[in-house]
């Protein structure tokens, strides 16, 4: 794609969903004692698309998916059938009424992401997962250049989404239907603004200076941003219908990393005015920004879920390792819970749509991959293998 570089033309993509600025769901059903047993008692269809769902089901990490002899057995068993494209599933629960759900698209792959959202949302309440694409930053091996990607929670349908032969970066969603990210051309830095439907691009932050760490609302019309007018970077909000922006912070340390809170009300940002990088929260309309994480340890990378109303970020710990902590919103006296315990720097945090999983990078040797994880269980799942990735964020159900 190629970037308009103007603002004059600006489109701004607002759903109807978020234009009602209607609420998540702030919880999701939990199973008592973790995953429920899942099992596929009958498929009439070719194995290629079977194997498909049971890899789908598995990514999804809310099930225990068990294998056909012990099927019958299963907490949840499906009879699923249909054509690849067009899948219909009857689901019987123990001790619950059974229901029907289908999926559908232009591939076996979209009809398997829609049929297990749609058993994702009977079941759990949760909000659409595996229709949503995760968007990273690939690098390339033999020169500079950075461009964005996105792939599906399994790996599946890798698509490039900038062709700007730069750096392209910090791509963040506001909602399914936009991101906006960092573009590098060498000279400037710049905020583009994505139309992911129409496969159109536009400039709308190309102040003199520093453009980065944008944050897009879920409303597509108000953007919070690091700028360096006045040779300080400070955080900015911009009204993407108007152009006006709005200064939140005036001071000499250095605020970047915004993300807004589910209502909008607040921003949550990164400054070192500490003399270590700490977590801030601030209004999204201006005022006194108050300090959330304490103690000597950097944290970075925050990223707030609409549906559990919990930080992610990542943590630097006293040896020197990245890890990823998570913080309720809901408690005014939490403290931030590490969720990972494996080897490596844990790195870029981002919620996935079910506000349970979160998908980030690992750094371990020389790759640094991206690894799914889970906030509950503190466990995860690998999804690339020796890739050169970063910065990765998955598309919001909204």
């Amino acid at each position: 794609m190629r970037i308009i570089l103007t603002i004059t033309c600006l489109f701004l993509i607002v759903s109807p969903l978020v234009n009602a600025q209607k609420r998540l769901s702030d919880e999701v059903t939990k199973y008592d004692h973790g995953n429920p047993s899942l099992g596929i008692v009958g498929f009439s269809g070719d194995d290629a698309t079977r194997q498909i769902l049971e890899k789908v089901l598995k990514r999804t990490d809310w099930f225990k998916v068990v294998d056909a002899s012990q099927a019958s057995r299963a907490q949840i068993q499906l009879k699923v059938s249909g054509s690849p494209t067009q899948l219909t599933a009857n689901v019987a629960i123990s001790g619950k009424a059974p229901f029907t759900v289908t999926g559908s698209g232009e591939t076996a792959n979209e009809a398997v992401f829609q049929l297990v959202d749609a058993i994702l949302k009977q079941i759990f309440k949760v909000p659409a997962l595996c229709t949503r694409p995760i968007a990273y930053v690939l690098s390339s091996p033999t020169s500079t250049t950075k461009e964005i990607f996105l792939c599906n929670l399994d790996g599946s349908g890798q698509k490039r989404l900038t062709h700007n032969n730069k750096i392209s970066t910090e791509p963040a969603w506001g909602h399914s239907r936009a991101l906006v990210y960092t573009h590098n051309s060498g000279t400037a830095l710049n905020i583009v603004l994505v139309d992911i439907l129409k496969d159109r691009q536009r400039v709308v932050s190309s102040a003199r200076g520093l453009n980065s760490s944008a944050a897009l609302f879920r409303s597509g019309r108000t953007l919070a941003l690091s700028l360096s007018l006045g040779k300080q970077v400070d955080l900015y909000t911009i009204d993407l219908a108007t152009g006006k922006r709005h200064r939140l912070t005036q001071d000499r340390n250095v605020e970047s990393s915004p993300v807004f809170s589910p209502d909008g009300k607040e921003i949550c940002f990164v400054s070192d005015k500490s003399g270590r990088a700490q977590l801030y929260l601030i209004p999204s309309e201006g005022g006194e920004a108050r300090r959330i994480t304490q103690g000597a340890r950097e944290c970075v990378s925050p990223d707030w879920s609409a549906v559990s109303n919990q930080l992610c970020f990542s943590m630097r710990t006293a040896s020197g390792q990245y890890v990823i902590a998570v913080l309720d919103m809901k408690k005014t006296d939490a403290e931030p819970v590490i969720i990972t315990e494996a080897a490596g720097n844990w790195e870029a945090p981002s919620w996935a749509p079910d506000g349970r999983h979160i998908v980030c990078t690992r750094q371990s040797g020389k790759n640094q991959d991206l690894y799914i994880l889970d906030s509950w269980h503190h466990t995860f799942q690998q999804l690339t293998t020796g890739a050169r990735v970063s910065l990765p964020a998955w598309a919001p159900a909204y």
